[in-house]
């Protein structure tokens, strides 16, 4: 099979994966019912969290993987029913459940693996858990259906320049030791994509200019794709090209959210600093 064979190949299954995604991404996104979106959240998330889990603290410890999928939920839940306050408290339970576990099992003898573990776990919290949990911050804004679709608009197009650009123009590497695919000119066409794809948005997001949404964008760009190169550290680490294969040629679930798990806080707090008097 030839190289544009591969890319046509690789294209098609791409746009399959996200038409199949996307459907009841955006019913659950524009739902009256934000339960709707938590259920979605926690379904998507749970996947995710076990990917991590089963590259990360390994496939044995099942009941420490119950405790940090009670946890997410805990910290979900408590951002959808009570806003930051929940969801501080709920990462206050996935952290306290994690150390009641690791006090059961220290040992003289594997302290060491132990402290190795309970960084893992606690990582896990803070990256899946809190992270993803802004989703439901974010719908509880006026629009907040429509600011989440602008974050997965703005971070698809980002991921989907990046592809293109990066394919067919090539050139210097962006960070080869940490994922030899990328490039700096999908980065630049991943930006300036992610900045059109923003700036348009002005259209449905009544009350902001494009000028600052393109900035936002811009700005996305970035930021998802350090969430990519972030997560792609891990698989390096662990010597492993996807988190899964669950999704076909796409890997996992966490593969499918690292960009999103970044750009969800920043969007959230610029939403927040514009319904401020």
């Amino acid at each position: 099979m030839s190289v544009a064979d591969r890319l046509r190949k690789g294209e098609s299954s791409r746009w399959i994966v996200a038409l199949i995604l996307v459907v009841p991404t955006v019913l659950c996104v524009f739902a009256d019912n934000k339960v709707f979106l938590m259920i979605l959240a926690a379904m998507v998330g749970s996947m995710a969290w076990g990917e991590f889990f089963i590259n990360l603290l390994g496939r044995e410890r099942l009941g420490l993987l119950v405790l940090a999928l009670l946890g997410f939920y805990a910290t979900l839940a408590g951002a959808t029913f009570y806003g930051s306050d929940g969801q501080t408290l709920g990462l206050a339970v996935a952290l306290s459940l994690g150390a009641a576990y690791f006090l059961h099992i220290l040992s003289p003898e594997k302290d060491r693996v132990s402290v190795n573990l309970v960084s893992r776990y606690a990582l896990g919290h803070v990256y899946l858990s809190f992270y993803l949990s802004f989703i439901m911050l974010v719908k509880q804004f006026e629009h907040g259906g429509k600011w989440l679709l602008f974050v997965l608009l703005v971070t698809a197009m980002s991921d989907t320049g990046a592809f293109y650009v990066g394919s067919r123009l090539k050139g210097p590497k962006l960070c080869p030791k940490i994922s030899p695919n990328k490039t700096i000119s999908g980065l630049l066409g991943g930006c300036l994509a992610a900045a059109l794809a923003a700036g348009l948005s002005h259209k449905f997001l009544v009350g902001t200019g494009w000028r600052e949404l393109a900035a936002l964008g811009l700005f996305l760009g970035l930021w998802g794709t350090f969430g990519d190169l972030f997560e792609s550290a891990f698989k390096r680490a662990m010597g492993v090209k996807d988190t899964s294969n669950i999704l076909g040629g796409h890997g996992g679930f966490w593969d499918r959210l690292d960009s999103i798990l970044f750009n969800l806080p920043p969007v959230y707090y610029y939403v927040f600093w514009l319904s401020q008097p």
